[in-house]
């Protein structure tokens, strides 16, 4: 039972973080911190990695009520996966997509997909908010493939300048 709980809660994280990446994330006060994401990257921390501290620590908390509160015991598994997700999703979009770990120069196919449709997200701030299964609509995939602009640094370099951030405004959009 202990492992179906984590495979759920595994699979339920993707629909959860796409939501509060498109409305805590992107809403009024969420760009509070979400908007260093999407603007001029410094290379270092951005006030948008004090989400995955904030998700992190309400794991780490969750999981010792889950380990010490007998009736909460079912929070250790849920912990559990909702750390394999996040450790997931950090790789996909940390390691492979923003190259924020110099060392990672791996290109892995699987990863691809991700990071096209995680491009189409920094080029107008909108849809796909999700990560590991992201939907992206035939007419953005369409809008995209003709936009020159990569907002991602190519394998083995680190971002620098706008590299990382949301379509510039000198950069036409449109075909």
């Amino acid at each position: 039972m202990t492992v179906l709980v984590v495979l759920v809660t595994f699979v339920v994280m993707e629909p959860l973080t796409y939501a509060a990446h498109r409305w805590v994330m992107h809403g009024q006060r969420g760009m509070a911190w979400h908007q260093s994401h999407h603007s001029a990257e410094t290379g270092g921390w951005e006030r948008n990695d004090w989400y995955p501290v904030v998700f992190a620590a309400t794991g780490m908390l969750a999981a010792v009520a889950g380990a010490t509160l007998g009736s909460l015991e079912w929070l250790l598994p849920t912990s559990i996966g909702a750390a394999l997700y996040g450790l997931a999703y950090g790789f996909v979009h940390d390691v492979y997509i923003h190259r924020r770990v110099p060392r990672f120069t791996a290109e892995l196919g699987w990863c691809e997909r991700l990071k096209a449709a995680h491009r189409i997200h920094h080029l107008w701030g909108g849809e796909p908010f999700g990560m590991l299964v992201p939907v992206v609509p035939a007419a953005l995939r369409r809008r995209a493939a003709v936009v020159a602009y990569d907002p991602f640094p190519s394998s083995g370099q680190r971002a620098t300048g706008r590299a990382s951030g949301s379509i510039p405004s000198h950069v036409p959009v449109e075909p």
